[in-house]
């Protein structure tokens, strides 16, 4: 069912299931027979799940991963801070309705694979009663990619001065500070020990700790906080990095002068969504970070070692920790310093950002139109990579996406860049509109124009089209070969114009596409066939950050698309045949062919979870029962795995003849209280020849006779007993009450 954008679970009926039963017999005699793969190894449990396994792609077969505890589903239909691992046998992810087995209050729940099946266990320490009941308030969770190492913020504005939010009931670690946000990390898994990140030395004020930043293995963890957590380091808030229970202060200038500062990500580090691993302000290695301070970008080299002599970078000590300021003014006739970072190389070695001063000779930048400049690390050479002809500059306007290494950037710019050329249509890049690029080799490419007021969330704008990083709802593949990205565009010709305006947030949906560099071509992933009429919007989720908190948390972008041009994506439009529930399903798309993960046949909305680096594991959410195990009619997440699958046993055999009568029940002595109009106990109706007499009366020989005995004693002795049963009834309510409460 849709309310707005969010999967709600739907109650499958007796009628329904009859009739998906019935849909799912006439689909499987009717698949081609490619499309049911033939000869897969797993193709009895394909079998055995029926139509909707038959049809899955690339011999997949439907896997339960979260028995009993459904999953969260944000109001853009995405499913929250969910996470594969990379071998595609475990899942985090977070719920605001925990397992019926949690035996704490987080809810942050880790699931992992095993050969009779995928099995949930409750992550978080127990917090204090009210910090479950508060967004800001929830534990934070980040992971390394294997799901094996996390990191923990726990106790956000516990302090007595906010007095907002609780912490765990528990120490975690020794020196944690109680009342404050702290960060522990754990180097196993649920169980194994926690050490503190921001250990406050003897005699400091301790303060909130700000996750911002980790490399993959979590050796090397970035945070913020105002507490002088190292000698000599400034007042407010300062970026420090924690390395083998080491801390070193990362915010100092090239004169080695040190200074609050800020990560860099977003505008001057306060960007919607912290996306550096995606953005690499801080390197796999952890050696290299990028920080605004003063209102300038700085880069700090060998962020762990020892600093050099006089705080510069220089060829004597190239090992040293020192700082440069990447955006100086080399040949132009601008001023120094407002650079806004974008991205950097997976090393560090090579960095791109936007300003509005002409920093390099011929630039054309200016205030509220910058350019985009790449500064080499290396040999220090700062160059314009948007020069323009005429007198207006690039106009840049946002990051779309980038490859893994970091060597092929995806950017919109309202200016037409000089040395793009045409698309593969022939088509060329617009004045003064939404056109979007590619860079890579120090080559830029055009690849189409958007729509600058509807399509600002493919560069991580606003609507007024200013430039703002985070939240940037596109996909790109490791390698970079590869965009998705949605518009409203007709970019392929494809008819999108939506039939209702209810349909669709504007008069035309938004569809899906995929860019393909090496062909330099677009094809439409969520179009129908010729003559379909789209039947809303189809979106990339948002990076999901995993912690709720306001402040801090580092976003993560769901695997979707990859270097053989696969994607996977959720859309309400029907793709397949066998896609006849009318609202969103996950569908892979290859090779120009769309093809269902999910049933399309499930009451309740489908929505794309994550993959697994090589796509063998698409996980998904659904309210629709894909295994037998499954009759709880909740949300759950699935996994759509390529050989996958568990046996089950079949289902009892039908009932026939006089053994399915039974035994007959016993009458109910109380009834459950199921609404809240329940009265005390209840009766059914009962049989005429089992009604008893009347009050002075008893039964004798089959008939109700006058009991011998005075009519004063009798009325006494009747209303005793209606008083007692009246008290004993009123009892058993109250404590049914009591019990609906908790």
């Amino acid at each position: 069912m849709r309310a707005g954008n969010r999967i709600t679970a739907v109650p499958r009926g007796g009628l329904l299931a009859l009739w998906v039963s019935c849909t799912a017999l006439l689909l499987t005699l009717s698949l081609a027979p490619s499309a049911r793969a033939a000869g897969c190894p797993n193709e009895a449990i394909r079998a055995e799940q029926g139509a909707a396994g038959l049809a899955l792609p690339d011999c997949r077969a439907y896997e339960l991963v979260t028995p009993g505890s459904p999953p969260f589903i944000s109001t853009d239909g995405g499913v929250g801070g969910a996470r594969a691992s990379t071998n595609g046998d475990g899942l985090a992810y977070f719920t605001r309705y925990p397992s019926d087995a949690a035996n704490r209050s987080g809810y942050r729940y880790l699931t992992t694979r095993a050969a009779s099946g995928w099995s949930t266990e409750d992550l978080g320490p127990q917090d204090t009663p009210w910090s479950s009941l508060t967004i800001d308030c929830e534990q934070g969770w980040d992971f390394s990619p294997d799901l094996s190492k996390s990191i923990l913020a726990d106790g956000w504005k516990a302090s007595a001065g906010d007095g907002e939010c609780g912490e765990s009931e528990e120490v975690l670690a020794p020196g944690a500070p109680k009342g404050y946000a702290n960060l522990y990390l754990r180097e196993g898994g649920p169980g194994t020990p926690f050490r503190l990140v921001n250990a406050t030395p003897e005699g400091a004020a301790p303060a909130n700790a700000i996750l911002n930043g980790y490399t993959p293995d979590l050796s090397h963890i970035l945070f913020s906080e105002e507490a002088p957590l190292t000698q000599g380091a400034p007042s407010g808030n300062a970026l420090y990095e924690w390395s083998a229970g080491t801390l070193k202060l990362v915010s100092v200038l090239p004169s080695g002068e040190p200074v609050a500062g800020n990560l860099a990500y977003g505008e001057s580090g306060t960007g919607e969504n912290n996306i550096t691993p995606t953005t690499h302000a801080y390197s796999n290695d952890g050696e290299e970070v990028f920080f605004y301070a003063n209102g300038n970008l700085y880069l700090r080299r060998n962020a762990t070692q020892a600093p050099t002599a006089s705080g510069s970078c220089t060829p004597v000590e190239p090992h040293n920790a020192c700082t440069i300021q990447v955006d100086l003014k080399q040949g132009g006739t601008g001023t120094s310093g407002g650079g806004l970072f974008w991205a950097a190389t997976a090393d560090g070695s090579k960095v791109l950002f936007s300003d509005e001063s002409k920093l390099t000779a011929g630039a054309g930048a200016r205030a509220g139109k910058p350019d985009l400049y790449e500064y080499n690390v290396t040999s220090g050479l700062l160059r314009d990579r948007t020069p323009v002809n005429g007198e207006e500059g690039g106009n840049v306007r946002g990051f779309s996406g980038m490859s893994e290494d970091g060597s092929v950037l995806y950017f919109v710019a309202l200016g037409v860049i000089a040395g793009a050329g045409a698309n593969g249509d022939g088509e060329l890049a617009q004045p003064r509109s939404a056109n979007l690029y590619r860079l890579s080799g120090g080559e830029i490419s055009f690849i189409a124009t958007l729509d600058q007021e509807a399509d600002f969330a493919d560069w991580g704008g606003s609507p007024a089209g200013s430039a703002m990083l985070g939240g940037v709802l596109t996909a790109t593949s490791p390698s970079g070969r590869y965009l998705e990205f949605a518009s409203v565009v007709s970019l392929t010709g494809f008819d999108n114009a939506a039939r209702d305006p209810r349909d669709c947030v504007r008069s035309a949906c938004r569809e899906t596409f995929l860019y393909d560099a090496q062909a330099k071509g677009l094809e439409c992933v969520s179009c129908g066939p010729t003559g379909t009429v789209p039947a809303g919007d189809t979106e990339i989720p948002a990076p999901s950050t995993f912690t709720s908190k306001f402040e801090g948390g580092v976003a993560y972008y769901t695997r979707q698309v990859f270097d053989d041009g696969r994607v996977f994506f959720t859309t309400p439009n029907a793709l397949a045949p066998q896609d006849a529930n009318g609202t969103g399903d996950v569908y892979e798309f290859q090779g120009g062919q769309s093809r269902l993960i999910s049933s399309g046949t499930g009451s309740g909305e489908s929505a794309f979870v994550d993959a697994d680096p090589g796509g063998a594991n698409a996980f998904f959410a659904t309210s629709q029962g894909l295994v037998r195990s499954d009759t709880d009619n909740r949300l759950s997440i699935y996994d759509a795995r390529v050989d996958g699958g568990f046996s089950e046993p079949p289902p009892p055999p039908a009932c026939e003849g006089e053994s399915c009568r039974g035994e007959t029940p016993a009458a109910p002595t109380q009834a459950t209280p199921g609404s809240a109009n329940f009265a005390g106990a209840e009766e059914g109706p009962k049989h005429p020849r089992a009604a008893s007499c009347k009050a002075g009366y008893v039964k004798q020989k089959g008939k109700c006779v006058k009991k011998k005995s005075s009519h004063k004693k009798k009325k006494r002795s009747h209303k005793k007993k209606k008083s007692k049963q009246t008290k004993k009834h009123g009892t058993k309510h109250a404590g049914s009450k009591r019990r609906n409460a908790k």
